[in-house]
Order: C-alpha cells, then structure tokens, then sequence
C-alpha cells in the first residue's frame, strides 16, 4: 500500500504510511502536484476507487 499514487480531485497522491484508528484502517497521503497538506483517507475507500484512479 505505501507508494502506491493515485489521482483524487485531478492531482496525483501517494500513500506515504498507513495506521488505525478507532478500529478503521487509514492511509495519510501527501500530494505530488502542488504543496498541500497531507490529507487522510480510509483504505476502504483507496479499494473503491482503485481499478480507476490508481496511478501506480
């Protein structure tokens, strides 16, 4: 899952480390187009739009 880019919102994220929290896994991803802050997703989410969004 680390490394892994995908394209939210037209700009490319990558999944920088993943965690749990309150019993929900989590990804924090940072973008690679602009300087934004880093943003938190769940990883249910990353599956949904995996097969198309997901960069590399």
């Amino acid at each position: 899952m680390k490394g892994q880019v995908y394209i939210i919102q037209g700009m490319r994220w990558e999944v920088t480390r993943t965690f749990w929290r309150r019993k929900v896994e989590w990804a924090r991803m940072k973008c690679l187009d602009k300087r934004r802050r880093h943003r938190s997703v769940t990883i249910e989410f990353l599956k949904l739009i995996e097969h198309r969004r997901r960069v590399s």
